[in-house]
């Protein structure tokens, strides 16, 4: 079996300062754990100040989708919502 890739767009509950937003990632990178491999995470600066993070994860094809993933980043204290912006098969 191969592996998905997938881009997360992970919002924070409102505009939050570098601090909390680095707390984010940090708690992103502590609760994602094996099988699922974490790869970049980036500030995505969105609009008038408000910034996102761009996560990218991959899953092994049959860890059964991407919904666990996205529940355990659901749960990170400050975010609002996590959605899949693009997914593919390595």
């Amino acid at each position: 079996m191969g592996e998905v890739i997938a881009l997360l767009r992970v919002m924070p509950d409102g505009m939050i300062e570098d601090d909390d937003l680095q707390q984010m990632i940090d708690d992103i990178k502590a609760i994602i754990k094996a099988p699922v491999k974490l790869g970049r995470v980036e500030v995505k600066d969105i609009a008038f100040g408000l910034r996102g993070l761009n996560v990218t994860v991959s899953v092994p094809d049959e860890e059964g989708g991407l919904d666990p993933v996205v529940e355990t980043i659901s749960s990170v204290t400050n975010v609002d919502s996590v959605e899949i912006i693009d997914v593919g098969r390595i």
